[in-house]
């Protein structure tokens, strides 16, 4: 082993009763590099961040420190080596101040009586690096997600760590405090210390890393430095394929108009807006923030209401009131925030699909419960939901297969058109492809399918056309081998 080496995994096997969660997995990770760690959902990284925190046990394999060999019988034996974790879920204690956050479990003392003092000019010392407005006095509560994550990794540097396990450190966070973040992560790897970044954002990890290592159905699927990965190369690791053979589609020739939108205003004074989107065509709409495009799809979504203009779904004049309304006329809508508006967090897979008032299901106005679940249940199947039973609550599912859920809602009342908000923000590529291949196959059967996304390589994949918004008016559209990132951003900024 190497002396760069920081710690190294040797061939490390864990299984679960009907799963092998890491299997033959061996890995280097050198001091002073941010390491990333990718791969789907159920790809393994989860056990391999437990193995290394001392939470989990590995069957066979050898973890090797410094360079001695280590088992990491618990948390406190990983601590002890300098491991510090951080999870994706805060582990914070909001009653609790910044600095008893900060040195939770081993606050400063004096004579073994707490030194308050002590212990707040020494997390003001260990938070001076992050360059960040934080009062170590205040309580927790004060703050918001950035503040949390920042708390979080000062705790791994309060106990000296050489390694910070980071598991998907920026969710949640917006694109300043993301970026302040990673400029953080990066100072603490140039001072010596060692990280390993567990992200889906594959934009974060070609901006940060210095090594990436993809483990795929629990395998080491290979590790690169970073000048040899491109973003086409990382999905490759993760998925086995490229994004696009993994949802292939063929583009049959556009039908007939299915919507038209004609001088819609969204906003007094507004520009107004033209559009249509026919049958078997995808149109997405991108922008920057406020550049009107959000508000456009909401206004067809029914949403909100147009401030002049006129709209038509198959030929008929268009004016819903809500998305209830929307929905009875053909027109289904998926928001782009899932958990606040559109899953019932706490209900089953089953009640989730059939929420909308699915197609023969529905007798005498009332849902004819031995349905249900056989509607769920041919969803399930149809869609590939990962899920071992329909009674399943959502909320236990990941990102990917709620979305599932919410399309099989929507394709289940059978629509003219669907409305999609960022249709695959926070999944993993795997869903991303399955997703896809969803929308392809509705579209094969005649569904136009309208939707807004900030992604571009999700435009250039899914879209017949791209209508470019700025400044709340209509800038261009784009189609077939016109669609790039850099002809969307032109006409976008």
């Amino acid at each position: 082993m190497s002396e760069s080496v920081l710690v190294e995994l040797q061939r490390i096997t864990k299984s679960y009763p009907g799963q092998i969660a890491l299997d033959d997995v061996s890995m280097q990770i050198q001091c002073g590099e941010v390491h990333a760690l990718v791969g789907e959902n159920g790809a393994g990284k989860s056990t391999l961040i437990r193995v290394l925190a001392g939470a989990t046990q590995p069957d066979t394999g050898r973890i090797v420190v410094d360079p001695r060999e280590d088992r990491l019988h618990g948390p406190a034996a990983a601590r002890a080596l300098g491991f510090a974790v951080v999870h994706q879920e805060p582990q914070i204690a909001p009653n609790q101040t910044v600095t008893e956050n900060i040195f939770l479990g081993a606050l400063p003392s004096r004579l073994g009586v707490f030194d308050r003092a002590a212990a707040v000019s020494r997390a003001r010392q260990v938070l001076e690096p992050f360059d960040v407005d934080i009062d170590p006095r205040r309580r927790m509560a004060d703050y918001g997600a950035a503040a949390r994550r920042v708390v979080e990794i000062a705790r791994g540097v309060s106990q000296n760590a050489r390694l910070l396990i980071l598991d998907e450190p920026t969710a949640a966070l917006p694109a300043a405090e993301r970026a302040s973040l990673l400029t953080l992560i990066r100072e603490f790897a140039s001072s010596g210390g060692s990280v390993l970044y567990v992200s889906h954002h594959l934009d974060e990890i070609l901006d940060i890393s210095d090594t990436v290592t993809a483990l795929r159905n629990g395998q080491h699927a290979g590790t690169r430095p970073r000048a040899e990965v491109t973003r086409e190369v990382a999905i490759r690791m993760i998925l086995g394929t490229n994004l696009e053979a993994g949802a292939s589609r063929s583009r049959p020739r556009p039908g007939s108009v299915v919507l038209d939108v004609e001088r819609l205003a969204t906003e007094r004074g507004g520009s107004p807006h033209d559009l249509t989107v026919r049958s078997g065509e995808i149109v997405g709409l991108f922008g920057r923030i406020d550049a009107g495009h959000e508000r456009l799809a909401r206004a067809v979504a029914g949403v909100t209401r147009p401030k002049a203009g006129r709209m038509c779904v198959r030929g008929k004049v268009y004016k819903p009131r809500s998305p209830h309304g929307a929905r009875r006329q053909g027109v289904g809508f998926l928001p782009g925030e899932r958990k606040r508006e559109a899953i019932f967090a706490h209900a089953s897979v089953t009640e989730n699909i059939v929420a909308g008032g699915a197609i023969g299901v529905v007798g005498g106005g009332f849902v004819r419960r031995n349905e249900r679940h056989a509607v769920a249940e041919r969803w399930r199947s149809q869609l590939d939901i990962k899920v071992p039973s329909v009674r399943r609550i959502i909320r236990t599912l990941s990102g990917g297969n709620q979305q599932k859920c919410l399309l099989a809602r929507l394709l289940t009342l059978n629509p003219a058109l669907l409305v999609l908000e960022h249709p695959t923000f926070g999944v993993d590529l795997g869903a991303r492809v399955e997703i896809y291949s969803t929308i392809y196959r509705a579209t094969r059967d005649g569904l136009a399918v309208l939707v807004v996304s900030d992604d571009l390589d999700e435009l250039q994949v899914l879209a017949d056309r791209v209508v470019v918004f700025r400044n709340g008016a209509i800038q261009g559209a784009l189609s077939g081998d016109d669609i790039s990132s850099g002809r969307i951003l032109e006409l976008a900024l």
